[in-house]
């Protein structure tokens, strides 16, 4: 028997595509609107059923975070979270990941610990579409 994820294409590498990211700013609000939420002490993260059966995320990354080269650390760091673990994701979920100001004096080690446990959480939370949405 084989397992689902086995079967599509986007969880068989660990690349990250440009169809497993948001990129537009209604995807990341309607996310957060019809998303569950769940609060790290260096993560925000909302997840939504998606109607795509693979996974997506968002990263938000502040000013608050620090400087551009702090803010582009945090994200290389989620991304890369993201991509390593995304076989243990749920699928058919948007996620959108804001980094507070905490993050920029976390490891990878401790984003990637909070962004699994926030997604998972958040997932838990999130409310079935209803029809037409």
């Amino acid at each position: 028997m084989t397992d689902e994820r086995d079967d599509h294409p986007f969880t068989r590498d660990e690349r990250l595509r440009k169809e497993e990211r948001l990129l537009r700013r209604p995807e990341f609000t309607a996310t957060q609107r019809r998303g569950g939420r769940h609060v790290m002490p260096a993560l925000v993260v909302y997840a939504a059923h998606a109607e795509q059966p693979w996974t997506r995320i968002g990263l938000t990354v502040s000013r608050k975070v620090g400087g551009s080269v702090v803010r582009n650390v945090v994200k290389r760091r989620l991304r890369e979270a993201f991509r390593r673990n995304k076989r243990d994701l749920p699928l058919g979920f948007d996620l959108v990941v804001i980094a507070r100001v905490g993050a920029g004096d976390a490891d990878y080690e401790t984003l990637e610990r909070e962004l699994l446990e926030a997604c998972c959480n958040a997932r838990k939370r999130a409310r079935l579409p209803k029809r037409g949405e």
